[in-house]
């Protein structure tokens, strides 16, 4: 087990660097069909690799420094500059094209600067994962005290995953059940951190998790397909990643492991930049069909390539002030 912690830990940023250009190829309008088709359509998969792998990383941040306020200090340092600065740009050039009163550009406005217009139902908010984030961040130090290795450890984890997914019970044809829906694989990401399996149950337990994505799998592609009432008032478009988002970042961390490390270098740096890549995407995708930048696949294939690119490039001025700043100080 600890060889597995050691290579998701070690292919971190290469797994969110898949993830990331996951995301970007689901939502580009590419007119394609068959299998390339098939693996777009279920894209968005790539937020719940996100999901599963900040738990995992979270629990070992909070491993090494439990402490509630410089824990919030440094997730706060990590998203808010680039978050934030990004925000007021968005705002400059979106508030003129909604046409809103100064009361409701006000509520647009606050709802989008503190991340919770998703989930408050405020309109015009900038994307749902932004508050889901926020939310995971916070709710991560309670998960990580209720997973300390120990006694009946699994029961604790068992019970915590339960409750998870009985509160989103209480979302069924809610929009919201689109966030809700992501904390049982965030906090799987925190159980897999934090368990300890002996190799002789682990031998049983990855064919068992390879075998439950491959079901998992089937059974989205089932509601895809013939029971397209169940995939949002059920969830059942985000569920399946529970089981299948664990599976792959085991197989990309497998895969990772037999490529020459030169070779992974730019997936590092896309999964260290993927949260302002994400931004800009899901402002191109927003925007895009508003001034007629989505007119053809080939225009869609190119302006997602571009936001990849701004994405990289603020990650870079982004980190670059902020190491400045840290070193005058």
């Amino acid at each position: 087990m600890e060889a597995i912690r050691k290579m998701l830990g070690r292919y971190r940023n290469e797994i969110k660097g898949i993830a990331i250009l996951w995301v970007v190829f689901f939502h580009a309008r590419l007119g394609l069909d068959g299998l390339l088709y098939q693996v777009q359509r279920i894209g968005y998969g790539g937020v719940d690799i996100f999901f599963f792998m900040s738990g995992f990383g979270l629990f070992y941040s909070l491993e090494k420094d439990a402490d509630l306020g410089r824990y919030l200090i440094r997730r706060g340092e990590r998203l808010l500059p680039s978050y934030l600065t990004f925000c007021f740009m968005w705002l400059a050039v979106m508030l003129p094209r909604f046409g809103l009163g100064t009361a409701n550009a006000a509520r647009v406005a606050l709802s989008n600067l503190s991340m919770l217009g998703f989930l408050t139902g405020t309109d015009r908010y900038i994307n749902w994962y932004t508050g889901a984030l926020l939310i995971s961040l916070l709710l991560a130090p309670f998960f990580h005290a209720a997973l300390k290795p120990g006694k009946r450890y699994w029961l604790r984890a068992a019970a915590l995953l339960a409750v998870l997914f009985a509160v989103g019970l209480g979302f069924i044809d809610d929009s919201r059940y689109m966030m809700i829906s992501r904390f049982p694989v965030f906090a799987l990401g925190m159980v897999a951190a934090g368990c300890e399996v002996k190799e002789r149950n682990l031998k049983l337990a990855l064919p068992a998790l390879g075998a439950g994505a491959l079901a998992a799998l089937f059974v989205l592609y089932r509601c895809l397909n013939r029971y397209v009432e169940l995939l949002v008032p059920y969830a059942m478009y985000w569920h399946p990643f529970v089981l299948i988002a664990p599976a792959l970042c085991l197989a990309f961390g497998w895969a990772f492991a037999h490529v020459p490390a030169a070779m992974l270098k730019p997936l590092r740096f896309l999964g260290g930049a993927s949260f302002e890549i994400f931004l800009f995407n899901v402002w191109y995708e927003v925007l895009g069909p508003e001034i007629g930048l989505m007119s053809t696949p080939l225009e869609c294939m190119l302006w997602s390539i571009g936001t990849v690119a701004l994405g990289c490039i603020y990650h870079l001025l982004i980190t670059g002030v902020m190491k400045k700043r840290k070193n005058t100080h």
